[in-house]
């Protein structure tokens, strides 16, 4: 309790004006965002068979913060913070950039590679893990919660094959999160709002000038073929999961589901 309190004083509560602001645009094509010569978010197809995402979303910076600062994971039979409090900013602003452009088709996957104990002579150790989102929740997979790698490169510079985590493939890890669904022992998913864009404010110089109001675009109706289909039943799909999950409640449910069956 004690730490969680220390990390929202010292990280979150500085970063909120910063980290609300909606995600920078990405470089054209950007697929990968580099922090040193051994961290790194990527964008990358998803597992085969993998139901569409909600990708691209803007998800606020503090709230992404705040969802993996919680996670905990157990080393030497004690629960420890997955990630050190100076880690997580440099990463929430590069998942934010990601998830801003990643597409349906596409997962995140992270690689951290920091000195973890407090002390400058600690190991550097790694993280890998997935992420996505899916309607409103975020989805992580760990792989690696302190993967010892540095001293075999530092000797004679072989690299491991690094594995970011499996819908499929359980890995020897054991995480818990306050508030978050625990789908396997490496698998959390954690409720993360979305964040609308923001429109910059006009200037009040550059006000437009009064006069007739443009008529609102009639909605396009959307093509209703087999692909269609498919969407709305993965739409519906992700719900039901969603409320036998308990993520949401059954009026929720009942809400979502009409408003997608109208489209039908």
């Amino acid at each position: 309790m004690r730490y969680r309190r220390w990390l929202i004083q010292a990280l979150v509560l500085p970063l909120v004006a910063i980290l609300g602001q909606p995600a920078q645009a990405a470089e054209p094509g950007q697929t990968q965002w580099k922090l040193s010569q051994f961290t790194w978010v990527k964008r990358v197809p998803a597992e085969p068979g993998a139901p569409g995402n909600g990708h691209p979303a803007q998800v606020s910076g503090a709230a992404i913060l705040k969802a993996l600062g919680s996670v905990l994971v157990k080393v030497d039979g004690r629960d420890t913070p997955l990630f050190e409090p100076n880690e997580l900013p440099p990463l929430v602003k590069a998942l934010r950039e990601a998830f801003a452009s990643a597409q349906p088709s596409e997962d995140l996957v992270l690689l951290s590679t920091q000195r973890r104990g407090g002390h400058f002579l600690d190991p550097s150790l790694a993280v890998t893990a997935r992420l996505f989102l899916e309607e409103g929740v975020l989805n992580v997979i760990v792989h690696d919660a302190r993967l010892d790698f540095m001293d075999r490169y530092s000797a004679d510079r072989t690299l491991p094959t690094f594995v970011y985590g499996s819908r499929t493939a359980r890995a020897s890890v054991f995480l818990k999160a306050e508030a978050a669904i625990q789908r396997r022992s490496d698998w959390l998913v954690l409720p993360i709002p979305e964040t609308p864009v923001v429109q910059a404010p006009v200037p009040l110089g550059a006000q437009p000038a009064p006069g007739p109001q443009p008529a609102e675009p009639k909605p396009v109706e959307p093509i209703r073929d087999a692909a269609f289909y498919e969407a709305q039943s993965q739409r519906l799909k992700a719900l039901k999961r969603l409320r036998d999950e308990n993520l949401i409640s059954e009026v929720e449910y009942q809400q979502k589901r009409g408003e997608i069956l109208k489209v039908l």
